[in-house]
């Protein structure tokens, strides 16, 4: 029969470690655990207390290592266990060991330097991620509030404040002062507040940062064009078309409109037929289209200043198709005056739909 005192043990040792029967049932099986420490210079370190602790059961075993570093506990059953080294009393190191069933001896040897050096490095590349991390931090926010003030600048032109737009453009600029496109931005709000040359200096800026950007050339030949300027827009305009094929009818419509502001209608009229047929469904090609044909027609020699006399073939077919596609479009009213003149019904079911790509 077992004393007291050891049945309370192996009790106590079922309890946490279930697996301890097992182990038992090997009768006096040991082991043992064996090492060599060195110190935070990687010198072997002599004289230190190496304490071997197991985590289920009250065993507890120290040695001392010798002048090469080497500590060796023999003995020892198996089981998890806690090594501790220390080194005038103060804890150097420690780590969980397990000796498993049958494994005569098993080798830990401790590094200090090595472990020390790791140690840093980990410490390092958590300071690293948490710098990038914050840095990531900072730019998700700085990135929100520059579409703020993107935000902010696009409503205040929509709803007619351009000078509220300089001002949310500008300071955007100051936190992106290489964005072609904010100074396009800049530019419109500009050209809205009628500050000609800043939206000049504006959009010659965002070509300067974005040379292959049509919308670029097709603004700032607009203002060009508004300021009088015909052969500069034009080359802008053309400039775009070369570039934007897929909106090569919009600058070939901008073109067409800048001569026939110029009042030159016979080189206007090839342009915005052209851009009508590029695109079908860009009314506005179809309006200024029948302007440039009124322009080329003959004017009686006794006819006044607003007669014509009959209007050349497309006419009236151009006026028509401007309001079947936009009946209530900026030029509605324009267009449905020509007609009433010309003699020509305005209903927009004179003509067939326009047919979209679907349909071929």
């Amino acid at each position: 029969m077992l004393p007291a005192q050891a049945r309370c043990l192996l009790a106590a040792m079922l309890l946490i470690w279930p697996g301890a029967s097992a182990l038992s049932a090997q009768g006096d099986a040991t082991g043992a655990i064996a090492g060599e420490i060195r110190d935070e210079e990687g010198v072997p370190l002599a004289a230190a207390t190496v304490v071997l602790r197991s985590q289920d059961s009250q065993f507890r075993r120290e040695t001392q290592t010798d002048e090469a570093g080497r500590f060796f506990h023999a003995g020892i059953q198996p089981d998890r266990y806690h090594l501790l080294v220390l080194r005038e009393g103060e804890i150097l190191w420690w780590f969980p060991v397990t000796l498993p069933p049958g494994q005569e001896r098993l080798q830990v040897d401790v590094d200090l330097k090595k472990i020390r050096e790791a140690a840093r490095k980990r410490m390092s590349l958590s300071t690293e991620l948490q710098q990038r991390r914050e840095t990531d931090r900072e730019e998700a926010e700085r990135i929100a509030r520059l579409k703020s003030h993107y935000n902010l600048g696009t409503r205040s032109l929509r709803d007619g404040e351009p000078e509220k737009a300089i001002e949310e453009f500008q300071v955007a600029l100051a936190m992106e002062p290489n964005r072609g496109s904010t100074y396009a931005l800049l530019g419109t709000a500009y050209a809205a507040a009628s500050q000609r040359e800043a939206a000049l200096e504006a959009y010659r800026k965002a070509l300067s940062l974005e040379p292959n950007e049509a919308a670029h050339y097709n603004n700032l030949g607009t203002l060009l064009a508004e300021e009088g300027r015909l052969e500069e827009a034009l080359e802008h305009f053309r400039r775009a078309a070369q570039i934007d094929y897929e909106r090569a009818a919009t600058y070939q419509f901008n073109i067409g409109a800048s001569l026939l502001n110029a009042h030159r209608a016979q080189k206007a009229l090839p342009l915005l037929q052209q851009a009508s047929r590029t695109d079908p469904t860009l009314a506005v090609a179809y309006y200024f289209t029948g302007l440039a044909l009124l322009e080329t027609s003959p004017r009686p020699g006794t006819a006044k200043a607003d007669e014509r006399a009959e209007a050349p073939p497309g006419t009236i077919e151009a006026f028509q198709r401007y309001l079947q596609l936009e009946p209530d479009g900026d030029y509605a009213d324009q267009a449905r005056t020509h007609l009433e003149r010309l003699g020509a019904p305005a209903t927009d079911m004179l003509l067939p739909a326009v047919p979209s790509p679907e349909d071929f």
